[in-house]
């Protein structure tokens, strides 16, 4: 007998789900860094939250402390948050 291949999905549909009252909110975080020229290191980060407070909560608690948080007013739309395979709470580096 040979394999054969299957397609399946490589995430979850429930872990993806954005219920109507959530949005993918983008939030930019800066950090100290020698290594760029800047020195500093500019990152934005994806969370599914109810409200962009929520989300910067989220991201607060995800990265280290000597960053700065900041929100951007900019939202992913449902397909594409799907696409990324996000789950609600969580925060997510792009």
């Amino acid at each position: 007998m040979t394999p054969t291949m299957m397609n399946t999905p490589t995430h979850s549909a429930e872990a993806a789900m954005i219920e109507p009252n959530q949005t993918a909110f983008i939030v930019k975080v800066t950090r100290p860094d020698e290594a760029e020229l800047s020195g500093q290191l500019v990152m934005f980060y994806v969370a599914i939250t109810t409200t962009e407070n929520e989300a910067l909560d989220i991201v607060r608690r995800a990265v280290k402390a000597d960053a700065t948080i900041e929100p951007t007013g900019v939202r992913l739309s449902q397909q594409t948050a799907s696409a990324l395979d996000l789950e609600a709470g969580l925060a997510r580096a792009l």
